[in-house]
């Protein structure tokens, strides 16, 4: 697997299933929270405007499912997005994987997937856009979205 998809794998680990129900509604819900790192930074923080952006026109709010990853370090985090709408965070400064997959309101149709890299600069805004496409059978093996009895955790 290519280590820039580990963002992604990371999400279909675990409880994923229900993760993925908890962070639809979540950006259903209405704006969403300000999401936050799961750990203190020794440097003082930075913040990156997150967009996402699709290759097919998405109709009314549209959910984002975004990972974001320290490039050398294990600590990761998930939140829920609007489909193109801005979402800041503040982050220590470094570099990271951000991924994003969208998704149906429905929750189980995998619309679009793309990942890009981001550098935070502390006291400093950076902006980041992530273009999404839509995902293919062998994509979505290599990342490993199944549930844990092996099911797709998405339909195409």
């Amino acid at each position: 697997m290519d280590p820039h998809t580990g963002a992604l794998a990371w999400l279909a680990q675990g409880s994923a299933a229900n993760l993925l129900d908890r962070l639809v509604d979540r950006a259903l819900e209405g704006p969403p929270l300000s999401p936050a790192w799961p750990r203190p930074g020794r440097a003082p923080a930075g913040t990156v405007e997150i967009a996402v952006r699709h290759h097919a026109t998405a109709k009314g709010r549209t959910p984002v499912i975004l990972t974001l990853q320290e490039d050398r370090g294990d600590t990761h985090t998930v939140f829920s997005a609007v489909l193109g709408h801005t979402t800041r965070v503040a982050l220590p400064d470094g570099g990271y994987f951000g991924a994003a997959m969208v998704v149906d309101p429905d929750g189980r149709r995998l619309r679009g997937i793309g990942w890009s890299r981001l550098t935070v600069t502390a006291r400093r805004t950076s902006p980041c856009v992530i273009s999404s496409r839509r995902p293919t059978a062998p994509v979505m093996l290599q990342l490993g979205l199944r549930k844990a009895d092996g099911t797709p955790l998405f339909r195409l």
